[in-house]
């Protein structure tokens, strides 16, 4: 009997995959792509993102002139030293999969550990390069000069405001993970540096702390760049914009183009900040854009993020015009028309539609609790998410919330919202047929699987809760929470960096938040539907619109299940056990 395994190699094996391709090249230009792109996982202009101004330069000469390239006899040799004594200029991948120069005569710059790639080989290296490499780095120390001395002159209690506000947004988001200058900011795992999960706010090693408490004239210039920088930019808009700038360079000139661009694409005029300092200009910008942001998303417009879970790398988009019914899966649409005893109008209005799916649920509530079910309502949801898998060549789909809506009401003391755990809580999991078939002799593992990704999704809503609610600033109160989930996502080579994602093999991943109004109020985040495919063609723009719409009605079918009252009891690890590892 042969056992399904989901598991992938994770992060660290595709660095080390990387550089050992990248050393097998004969051409700089091969080396220097495969290993900014992590042999073609990351995208590559995000790849390259990720050096500096100098480093740049080098890469891009070496392309022009056809440098060849010698790679190292022994990787961990020439990490520490210095790439001269005839070395000639070293590329160096290190752990974050950053590409790194080492011109010749040099040493490394910044703190990361870093393997040696190889040597370029020039035919004939321009008499140029340190004067260009050197004129690079000026024009990037000027700027982040130019912001120090800016931040400087503001009143330490500014100063501590925006200290503050980037670390409370750190703290309740995914990870980040970028770079200023040779240095490194980030919140994930090992490579910590800045609070999060893997770092409690206050802790000693973290760079927010030690700025905290002293002086900025004694900061270094790459720190007040990250401080006034990552501030303009989680103000731009949802604070988990600074997701938009992992794996590359947090530099001023950027930050300020990105900023226009946005701007620009809500439809808005670029403010004039010419004469204005960076700092400031950044301010204005951010504010600029928040605004327009909210004009545009005020007008109904519907925004999503393409995400690479190598880099981390998110970057927010706006649909042409947003789905409509039409777009929803035929056999979706079958389902919910064989319920209700009629199809849904391709052009339902908002309140036709409530109503469509306020008639499913009366419909199927009626019926006896299928097999396996403890009532007609779950026994829906389950074949809900099973149609949506198979109508959209998934492997997986699932939905979360919360097990009764009535433990949310304000008429409950706080002391029993905010003591709910993960167990209050479910997540449907269902299989498609096909990946169902793959466990065919291991039914075992097809029930561990689907409850695995069932638990991670039952903590996740715990986790959104507070935000989710408006309980943030409630007595007593929980502070391990995060934003909840606002924009539907497509994303890549998410079996990278996340330990759950690595185990059972979430490579390409659907999302679509979802909210319901409890108590006259929009509650969003509190239900979700996911999509993932372990292996195969990544999600496309129309598999994306399709969830969404799909996501459309599911969220009526909470919002009508939720005023019913109706109550969800499967679906814990047992419920799994019980029902599909048989």
């Amino acid at each position: 009997m042969t056992t399904m395994q989901l598991k992938t190699p994770g992060f660290d094996a595709q660095v080390t995959a990387a550089a050992a391709r990248a050393r097998g090249c004969a051409l700089a230009a091969d080396a220097i792509r495969i290993a900014a792109t992590l042999d073609g996982m990351v995208p590559e202009q995000v790849g390259r993102a990720a050096m500096g101004l100098g480093e740049q330069v080098y890469t891009e000469l070496a392309e022009s002139q056809a440098a060849g390239f010698v790679p190292s006899a022994d990787p961990s040799a020439d990490a520490n030293g210095a790439a001269g004594d005839g070395a000639g200029d070293l590329l160096m991948l290190t752990e974050t999969g950053r590409l790194r120069v080492v011109p010749a005569g040099t040493r490394p710059a910044g703190d990361e550990e870093a393997e040696a790639l190889g040597t370029l080989k020039w035919q004939s290296r321009p008499q140029s390069l340190g004067r260009l490499f050197a004129l690079a780095r000026d024009v990037e120390r000027l700027q982040f000069e130019e912001v120090h001395r800016w931040l400087a002159q503001q009143s330490p209690e500014a100063v501590h405001r925006r200290i503050d506000a980037t670390g409370h947004a750190l703290v309740h988001m995914a990870p980040v993970l970028l770079y200023v200058g040779d240095r490194r900011y980030s919140n994930l795992g090992r490579f910590s540096n800045l609070p999060g999960r893997s770092m409690a706010p206050g802790a000693e090693g973290s760079v927010l702390t030690r700025l905290r408490r002293t002086p900025v004239a004694q900061w270094s210039p790459e720190d007040a760049v990250f401080v006034v920088c990552l501030h303009a930019l989680i103000s731009s808009g949802s604070p988990v914009r600074a997701e938009e700038f992992n794996g590359v360079q947090l530099a001023p000139d950027l930050l300020a183009g990105f900023l226009r661009e946005r701007i620009g694409a809500y439809g808005a005029e670029v403010p004039d900040v010419a004469g204005e300092p960076t700092g400031a200009a950044l301010d204005g910008l951010a504010a600029a854009c928040a605004a327009a942001r909210a004009r545009l998303l005020g007008r109904g417009a519907v925004l999503y993020r393409e995400i690479n879970g190598a880099s981390l790398h998110k970057r927010e988009r706006i649909m042409p015009e947003p789905p409509s019914w039409d777009e929803l899966p035929g056999p979706v649409a079958g389902l919910l028309a064989a319920a209700a005893g009629r199809p849904l109008p391709s052009h339902a209005p908002p309140a036709a539609a409530a109503a469509y799916a306020a008639e499913v649920v009366g419909q199927v509530v009626r019926q006896a609790a299928p097999a396996g079910f403890t009532s007609p309502y779950e026994g829906f949801l389950h074949r809900f998410f099973a149609t949506v898998a198979d109508a959209l060549d998934c492997d997986v789909a699932m939905g979360r919330g919360p097990k009764s809506v009535t433990a949310l009401h304000s008429t409950v003391p706080a002391e029993e919202r905010v003591a709910l755990a993960t167990r209050d809580f479910y997540c449907c999991v269902a299989p498609g047929r096909a990946f169902a078939d793959r466990f065919a002799h291991d039914r075992a593992a097809l029930a561990k699987t689907l409850s695995a990704y069932s638990a991670r999704m039952r903590y996740n809503t715990w986790h959104y809760l507070p935000h989710t609610m408006s309980w943030t600033g409630q007595t007593p109160q929980r502070d391990d929470w995060f934003f909840a989930p606002m924009t539907a996502d497509i994303t890549d080579w998410s079996d990278q960096h996340h330990t759950g994602h690595v185990a059972f093999g979430v490579r390409h991943a659907l999302r679509v938040p979802l909210g319901i109004v409890l108590e006259g109020a929009y509650r969003p985040g509190l239900y979700d539907l996911r999509l993932l495919r372990t292996s195969g063609d990544r999600f496309g723009l129309p598999d994306l619109r399709a969830a969404m719409i799909t996501g459309r009605m599911q969220a009526l079918l909470h919002q009508a299940a939720a005023d019913r009252g109706l109550e969800v009891t499967d679906f814990d690890n047992g419920w799994f056990r019980d029902f599909h590892g048989a």
